[in-house]
């Protein structure tokens, strides 16, 4: 006699169980749909009869509803380019970049631009768009501040100076007189082809009415300044030769130093003979 197994009631009831699919509610049914929606499915209905131009008509009615939407603008893009209007479908595109720049979404008008150019290849309406989305880049990083003035450049003028060599048997020196009230020195300064100071002294004015130095000079204004430089026999020869270089004198006039123009008196006191410089 067989052994009789009992069953579970419950795992009957589960037997012929099957997932429950919800029923749309009554408020899914009664939306209603976008005229948007609507005019891009007349739209497509239309293209499958056959009837392009209606279709495009439609199309045209959805992006003037809502310029952005991407579905409509793509479908009236490439039914217009299918339809043989390369020129109209290159407007399409750029018509639908120009009202996305002002969102502020330049990334996605450029990669509709790119789109575009991948469907239509190189076209002036896109190139266009393509300059307006780069104004727009540039657009983004704040502009440079003005580049501040450059300074006028001016010419400076040069001091006048007359100069005698003294020679007191041990040293040689170059007396300097001359500037005028408008440049009047306060310091002279002896330099090297290196830019080298070798030797520096201040002015002593000269007072008005008193006789300098150097012999005056007819017609000209008498000198407000002198000073005195301790030079070597280089530089006494080269004066003597009237070519200073690389030597040169430079006197200070407020806060700035200047050239000077340098005329020889010929006065010599207690001339010697130079001696040779030892190279």
């Amino acid at each position: 006699m067989g052994t009789e197994i009992e069953i579970d009631p419950r795992l009957l009831a589960l037997q012929n169980t099957r997932p429950a699919v919800p029923a749309p509610s009554e408020a899914t049914l009664a939306a209603p749909r976008s005229d948007v929606e609507a005019l891009k499915d007349g739209a497509a209905m239309l293209v499958q009869a056959g009837n392009r131009v209606a279709a495009i008509a439609l199309l045209w009615s959805a992006i003037a509803i809502e310029p952005l939407d991407l579905g409509a603008h793509r479908r009236l893009a490439a039914m217009l380019a299918n339809a043989g209007d390369p020129d109209g479908a290159a407007n399409e595109y750029a018509r639908y970049i120009d009202f996305v720049l002002p969102t502020g979404d330049v990334g996605r008008a450029a990669a509709e631009l790119s789109y575009g150019a991948t469907m239509l290849g190189g076209h002036p309406a896109l190139h266009e768009a393509a300059e307006k989305i780069a104004l727009a880049v540039r657009a983004l990083v704040p502009a440079l501040p003005e580049p501040a003035p450059l300074p006028i450049p001016r010419l400076l003028p040069k001091v006048d100076l007359r100069f005698c060599v003294h020679d007191d048997g041990r040293y040689r020196w170059l007396q300097l007189e001359g500037g005028h009230a408008d440049l009047a020195p306060s310091a002279v300064r002896l330099l090297d082809g290196g830019d080298n100071v070798l030797n520096m002294r201040p002015c002593i004015a000269i007072a008005h009415g008193q006789k300098g130095h150097a012999p005056a000079i007819d017609g000209e204004p008498p000198s407000v300044a002198w000073a005195v430089l301790g030079v070597s026999d280089d530089v006494v020869a080269a004066l003597d030769a009237g070519d200073l270089p690389p030597y040169r004198i430079e006197a200070q006039i407020g806060d700035e130093w200047l050239s000077t123009s340098l005329a020889d008196t010929g006065c010599r006191v207690g001339r010697r003979a130079a001696r040779a410089a030892v190279s």
